[in-house]
Protein backbone atom coordinates (compact mmCIF):
# COMPACT_ATOMS: atom_id res chain seq x y z
CA UNK A 1 0.00 0.00 0.00
CA UNK A 2 1.57 3.28 -1.03
CA UNK A 3 1.82 5.95 1.70
CA UNK A 4 -0.88 8.60 0.37
CA UNK A 5 -3.18 5.95 0.46
CA UNK A 6 -2.11 4.47 3.75
CA UNK A 7 -2.90 8.06 5.34
CA UNK A 8 -6.32 8.04 3.65
CA UNK A 9 -7.21 5.37 5.28
CA UNK A 10 -5.17 6.27 8.77
CA UNK A 11 -6.91 9.98 8.41
CA UNK A 12 -7.47 10.00 12.21
CA UNK A 13 -4.41 8.90 13.71
CA UNK A 14 -2.24 10.93 11.02
CA UNK A 15 -4.26 13.83 12.82
CA UNK A 16 -3.71 12.52 16.12
CA UNK A 17 -0.14 12.23 15.25
CA UNK A 18 0.20 15.97 13.81
CA UNK A 19 -1.50 16.97 16.91
CA UNK A 20 0.03 16.00 19.46
CA UNK A 21 3.70 17.10 17.37
CA UNK A 22 1.65 20.34 17.69
CA UNK A 23 1.71 20.70 21.14
CA UNK A 24 5.26 19.72 21.88
CA UNK A 25 6.55 22.15 19.69
CA UNK A 26 4.02 24.99 20.81
CA UNK A 27 2.77 24.05 24.04
CA UNK A 28 1.94 28.08 25.08
CA UNK A 29 -1.03 27.96 22.84
CA UNK A 30 -2.86 25.59 25.14
CA UNK A 31 -2.09 26.98 28.57
CA UNK A 32 -4.36 28.68 30.40
CA UNK A 33 -4.71 32.22 29.25
CA UNK A 34 -3.44 31.51 25.47
CA UNK A 35 -5.04 31.81 22.29
CA UNK A 36 -6.99 28.87 23.01
CA UNK A 37 -8.74 29.78 26.02
CA UNK A 38 -8.82 26.39 27.76
CA UNK A 39 -10.93 27.48 30.39
CA UNK A 40 -13.92 28.23 28.24
CA UNK A 41 -12.99 26.09 25.37
CA UNK A 42 -13.19 22.67 27.18
CA UNK A 43 -15.63 23.23 29.63
CA UNK A 44 -17.98 25.18 27.44
CA UNK A 45 -17.72 24.69 23.47
CA UNK A 46 -15.98 21.01 23.66
CA UNK A 47 -18.98 19.58 26.11
CA UNK A 48 -21.76 21.46 24.49
CA UNK A 49 -20.22 19.86 20.37
CA UNK A 50 -20.45 16.50 22.42
CA UNK A 51 -24.25 16.49 22.98
CA UNK A 52 -25.11 18.69 19.73
CA UNK A 53 -23.04 15.51 17.68
CA UNK A 54 -24.82 12.78 19.97
CA UNK A 55 -28.04 14.54 18.88
CA UNK A 56 -27.46 14.74 15.56
CA UNK A 57 -26.42 10.87 15.44
CA UNK A 58 -30.39 10.35 16.69
CA UNK A 59 -32.87 8.86 14.24
CA UNK A 60 -35.71 10.89 13.28
CA UNK A 61 -38.08 8.08 14.32
CA UNK A 62 -36.72 7.52 17.92
CA UNK A 63 -37.02 11.60 18.48
CA UNK A 64 -41.14 11.34 17.29
CA UNK A 65 -40.93 8.19 19.53
CA UNK A 66 -39.93 10.98 22.53
CA UNK A 67 -42.01 13.68 21.34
Amino acid sequence: MRLLERMRKDWFMVGIVLAIAGAKLEPSIGVNGGPLKPEITVSYIAVATIFFNSGLSLKTELLNAIL
